[in-house]
């Protein structure tokens, strides 16, 4: 059985110091397609508004996804968290 590991997101932030939001991002994507078996990855623009790619159909369902790497509490972001909410 696969132990699941709690990351440490500083020791990620030091790993990927150049741009550690983006890497974050292209993580979440790869482990998007993993999870849905998209092996081509998905069809995106690059910002597109309220989630990262075009929505995929797996079966009846639609699902978007959005990804967000923050390096102060939750609730700082509120309104804009809230607002990406609406917007998707």
């Amino acid at each position: 059985m696969n132990e699941v590991v709690k990351p440490n997101w500083d020791i990620f932030k030091a790993k990927f110091s150049e741009n550690p939001q983006s890497n974050f991002e292209w993580f979440c994507y790869l482990l998007f397609c993993r999870e849905y078996k998209r092996d081509t990855g998905i069809f995106r623009y690059k910002n597109q508004s309220a989630i990262e790619t075009n929505p995929i159909t797996v079966n009846e369902d639609v699902i978007g996804w959005q990804a967000k790497f923050y390096d102060e509490t939750l609730s700082k972001r509120k309104s804009e968290l809230i607002e990406t909410i609406k917007k998707s």
